[in-house]
């Protein structure tokens, strides 16, 4: 029922030396994860951007808006005169947690 038990006699200093190994190697295979949006470009399109939100392009546009229930959302920038989004503010929109209500 139960297994053979062996017992080890380890001085503090090896039993330091074995944990160090073993993060050692923990350490020498990790890859840490990239950023959130590292995959994005600076200056995303309103297709990019509005994809990446999970919204219409109409929500984007009327998240643009100031409206008297509201700041707006996400203001866009014009780059040679196209129209673009900050990946910095696309991401801190992510990152809220925003509950629109109707205004019924």
């Amino acid at each position: 029922m139960y297994g053979t038990q062996i017992l080890i006699h380890l001085t503090p200093e090896q039993l330091g030396d074995l944990v160090e190994q073993r993060i050692a190697k923990a350490l020498a295979s990790y890859t840490p994860p990239l950023p959130e949006g590292s995959d994005l470009p600076e200056l995303l399109t309103r297709k990019q951007t509005a994809q990446k939100l999970q919204v219409s392009l109409t929500t984007l546009h009327f998240w643009a808006k100031d409206t008297d229930e509201r700041p707006a959302i996400l203001v866009p920038v014009k780059a040679n005169k196209q129209v673009r989004y900050r990946r910095a503010d696309v991401l801190a929109v992510l990152k809220e947690s925003r509950r629109f209500k109707s205004s019924k």
